[in-house]
């Protein structure tokens, strides 16, 4: 499959998000470097800056230090300590402390790669005083469910993506706050190295706050 036709299937994927004019545009930037300790287990570090405000002011830079363990062929499980440093619109830069653990469960079906991902997670902000209507730390269990079409004789991996960010801690109700759809694809460049070009859409129940559409570009190096 030539590049013109990748491009048709993720536009045809991304046409049942609409996009408004009054959303925030901005970019996602990353790198990571895995590497292999055993056959089962992998330790992941990775760098991200973040863009928003159409893509003219800087929203984050985080830090993230990964280990992953798959007991099965079907099963991965792991854990994240995530180091953000996050440009408040009110408050300018503050730290955040993020933790969270994951099991992702993978079945295949032809050429197609279906996983699902439960994920819990924490975010702790620093100098932010828990209140009657404001957690801190923020707790989340993220539900993920994504398909990868593996195309015969091709550098591509297309994807997809839908995921839902469930309330654990909310003071007022917990439930879903956001969800969230990806459309991009991988270009492994080597055995070593790959490339991923992707387009991510929030949206938020909360009115006050603007859904967001960002275009990423992710490096991978395993080794």
């Amino acid at each position: 499959m030539n590049l013109k036709k990748v491009f048709l299937y993720l536009l045809g994927v991304m046409s049942c998000i609409s996009i408004a004019a009054q959303d925030d545009f901005g970019s996602i930037l990353s790198a990571d470097v895995t590497k292999k300790i055993t056959k089962k287990l992998n330790i992941n570090f990775e760098e991200e800056f973040r863009t928003r405000s159409d893509f003219s002011e800087i929203e984050r830079f985080s830090h993230a230090l990964e280990v992953s363990y798959k007991p099965f062929n079907f099963l991965k499980v792991g854990g994240v300590y995530n180091l953000i440093n996050f440009n408040h619109e009110k408050r300018g830069w503050e730290i955040r402390h993020r933790y969270y653990f994951y099991a992702t469960g993978n079945m295949e079906a032809g050429r197609f790669t279906f996983s699902l991902r439960e994920r819990f997670q924490s975010t702790k902000r620093q100098g932010v005083v828990q209140t009657a209507t404001r957690a801190n730390p923020k707790l989340y269990l993220r539900s993920r469910l994504k398909a990868d079409y593996n195309i015969r004789k091709s550098k591509f991996t297309p994807y997809a993506s839908f995921e839902l960010f469930n309330t654990l801690n909310d003071p007022q109700k917990n439930g879903i706050n956001q969800w969230r759809c990806i459309a991009g694809t991988d270009y492994k460049l080597n055995k070593k190295n790959v490339l991923a070009l992707y387009y991510r859409y929030t949206n938020y129940t909360d009115e006050e706050e603007l859904d967001k559409h960002l275009f990423g570009i992710a490096y991978s190096f395993k080794f």
